[in-house]
């Protein structure tokens, strides 16, 4: 099973082949030290284009997706699950729970980098990739509800979370460009 980097790399070359309809799997790539680069600029106030979350375009063409969303990547950490949002602690002094902590790190990348949107994907031992997002870039004409997922509101985040895959068979590239050239 692939860890950390190797994820992250497995799921550049997924998204790739998905933006390119398996043609390349090339388009998108890791950014430096994992955003590393642009949270050590941002701290004396310099932007790094591109290298916001995990995730950065290498070709021109998927420029797009990086504009309308940052793409956080996460591998392991199987004691936590996106169920953790729901049952909250009961203890006064409780820490946020591991997906709590990664929606916050997706949503900072996504501001500073001026992107309206962000993604995370997740995945534990032995488990499929799920995807979370916040459900309102679903409330656009050009993006199709996921019939198949199961929404969650909590507190002031609302978040879709579906399967990688279905994601991936139901909104298409086109619609993401569909959606930065509605914006313009």
């Amino acid at each position: 099973m692939p860890k950390g980097s190797d994820f992250e790399r497995e799921i550049c070359k997924t998204l790739s082949l998905w933006w390119t309809k398996g043609k390349r799997d090339d388009v998108f790539w890791r950014t430096s030290g994992s955003g590393a680069r642009a949270t050590t600029r941002n701290k004396t106030k310099q932007k790094t284009f591109g290298q916001y979350g995990d995730v950065q375009a290498t070709d021109p063409i998927g420029q797009p997706l990086i504009d309308l969303c940052t793409i956080e990547i996460k591998r392991g950490y199987s004691k936590s699950t996106f169920a953790d949002l729901i049952e909250q602690s009961t203890t006064a002094n409780a820490k946020p729970c591991m997906y709590a902590k990664f929606i916050e790190q997706a949503k900072a990348d996504a501001k500073k980098a001026g992107a309206p949107w962000w993604l995370l994907i997740v995945k534990r031992d032995r488990k499929k990739p799920i995807i979370i997002f916040p459900i309102d870039l679903l409330d656009r004409n050009t993006w199709r509800m996921l019939d198949k997922c199961r929404i969650h509101r909590r507190r002031k985040v609302n978040i879709y979370i579906a399967l990688l895959e279905d994601f991936l068979n139901y909104i298409t590239p086109k619609d993401v460009n569909n959606y930065c050239y509605d914006e313009i």
